[in-house]
C-alpha cells in the first residue's frame, strides 16, 4: 500500500482517530468535487455542454460504485447520506398490517428509528435480534424469530460504538432461505472492508460517503436489487423521479432506480464520492486497506493492554473489527477521556453513540471510541498511548 501517497494527500495537522464519524477526504477527492464548479463556471451549470459533461461523470460514478460492491449501475442511487437510504426502504416497502420486521439490537439510531416509525404507521411489530457477549448478534435465535409474517430483516454491519463486524453473509443466507427481503446498513464498513452484495445476498444496502470511504460530506449510496426496485414506493415526487400527467392531474414514479430521485442532485459530492472509490485502487485496493487496518488495530490492542486501567469493549480478536473500537477507563467517563485527548491534539469522540443496545449489553454509559484508518500510523498510536497513560 502506498502510505506515503496517502499521507501526502491528507495533510491533516491533527492526529485523527474519528473515521467512524467522518473521515478526511484526500486532496484528489476534494479536487474532484471542485471539478463540478470549475465546469459550471466555464460553461454555465445547465448549458448543454455542462449537462453533457455532468451526465458522463454521473454515469461513470454509478458504474464505479456498482463495481465496488459487485452490483449493476442501474441498482445504484446516490443520496445525501445513508440515513436517507434507510428511510427510502422503510417508507417504501409495501407493508401489511400485522407483519413484523427483524432488527439488529445493537444498531445506531439511524437504523432503528425509521423502522419504528414505519411500524407505528403501518401496524407492524418490531422483533429484536438478541446480542450476546462479546458483542455479536445471536443469529441462531434470530432464525427463531422468523415466521410467515416476517416482512424484512435489517442489520448493521458494524455498530459505530463497537466496530465489530457482524456475519452479514450468514444472515443473508437465512433471509434467502425464507425468501425475506434483507437490508444491510454498511455505514461503518464501506471503504474499510470488501463488500459484495451478491455474496451478502442483500436486497438493499445503504452507506454514507463521508466515513471510511473518505468521500465528501453530504453523500451516501443506496443499493436496491433490480427486481426489488418497483416493489418500493417512490420517495419524492420530483421532476426527475417520475411522470406528471398534467391533463389527468396524475403523477407516476419511474419503474427504474430513478424513482428514488429527489430533485437536484449533489453533483459536486457525486464527483467526489466517485473519486473516493477510484482512490482506493490508486493506493493499493480494498484488500490492502483491510490488511493495513488490521495491522494498525493489532498494534493498538497490544499497546492498550499495557495500561491496566483500560478495558477494551468487545472481542479481543482484532480480525473481527475493521478500524473501530471502544474503551472505558477506571474513574474516568468516556466524555472526560474524549475532552482530554481532543485538547491534546487527538481527534476522537466519547459518547453513547445512540447505540443503547451496546450500552445495555456491556453495562456501560458509552465508550471512548478510537477509529483508525489505513493512513494513520504507529507513531500516532504511540502518542495516543502516551496521553492515555497520563490520565489513568
Amino acid at each position: 500500500m502506498n502510505i506515503k501517497k496517502a499521507r501526502e494527500d491528507t495533510p491533516c495537522e491533527n492526529i485523527y482517530f474519528n473515521h467512524a464519524s467522518t473521515s478526511i477526504p484526500p486532496i484528489p477527492v476534494i479536487e474532484a468535487s471542485e471539478d463540478y464548479y470549475r465546469m459550471a463556471m466555464r460553461y454555465g451549470a445547465t448549458s448543454k455542454k455542462a449537462e453533457e459533461l455532468t451526465a458522463i461523470r454521473y454515469n461513470a460514478a454509478k458504474q464505479k460504485m456498482a463495481e465496488f460492491i459487485n452490483a449493476d449501475q442501474e441498482e445504484i442511487m446516490f443520496l445525501p447520506n445513508g440515513t436517507v437510504g434507510i428511510h427510502i426502504v422503510a417508507q417504501g416497502m409495501q407493508w401489511k398490517e400485522g407483519q413484523n420486521i427483524i432488527l439488529d439490537s445493537m444498531s445506531f439510531i439511524s437504523n432503528t428509528v425509521p423502522w419504528i416509525q414505519a411500524a407505528k404507521t403501518y401496524g407492524l411489530e418490531i422483533r429484536w435480534i438478541p446480542s450476546k457477549l462479546p458483542g455479536i448478534l445471536d443469529i441462531q435465535n434470530m432464525e427463531n424469530l422468523i415466521d410467515k409474517n416476517t416482512a424484512l430483516i435489517c442489520v448493521t454491519h458494524a455498530a459505530n460504538s463497537l466496530g465489530v463486524l457482524q456475519d452479514i453473509e450468514k444472515i443473508g443466507e437465512i433471509a434467502s432461505k425464507y425468501q425475506i427481503p434483507y437490508c444491510v446498513d454498511a455505514a461503518g464498513s464501506l471503504g474499510a472492508v470488501s463488500l459484495d452484495v451478491e455474496k451478502i445476498k442483500c436486497d438493499f444496502l445503504t452507506a454514507s460517503g463521508r466515513k471510511y470511504l473518505r468521500g465528501p460530506s453530504g453523500t451516501g449510496v443506496l443499493y436496491v436489487k433490480k427486481e426489488k426496485i418497483v416493489q418500493l414506493n417512490g420517495w419524492v415526487a420530483a421532476w426527475n423521479s417520475g411522470v406528471w400527467d398534467c391533463n389527468k392531474n396524475d403523477f407516476s414514479f419511474y419503474d427504474d432506480i430513478q424513482r428514488f430521485n429527489y430533485g437536484e442532485k449533489n453533483y459536486p459530492g457525486i464527483f467526489g464520492i466517485a473519486k473516493a472509490v477510484e482512490y482506493i485502487d490508486e493506493i493499493g485496493g480494498i484488500f490492502e486497506i483491510e490488511n493495513r487496518i488490521i495491522e494498525l488495530m493489532e498494534y493498538l490492542f497490544n499497546k492498550l493492554k499495557e495500561i491496566k486501567e483500560i478495558e477494551i469493549i468487545g472481542p479481543q480478536d482484532v480480525f473481527c473489527r475493521r478500524g473501530t473500537m471502544g474503551l472505558t477507563m477506571n474513574k474516568k467517563t468516556c466524555g472526560e477521556i474524549a475532552d482530554y485527548l481532543n485538547h491534546n491534539g487527538v481527534g476522537m469522540m466519547g459518547h453513547h453513540f445512540f447505540c443503547p443496545g451496546v450500552c445495555r449489553l456491556f453495562g456501560i454509559e458509552g465508550t471512548a471510541r478510537i477509529s483508525l484508518h489505513y493512513w494513520n500510523t504507529e507513531e500516532e498510536i504511540d502518542q495516543l498511548i502516551i496521553l492515555l497513560s497520563q490520565i489513568v
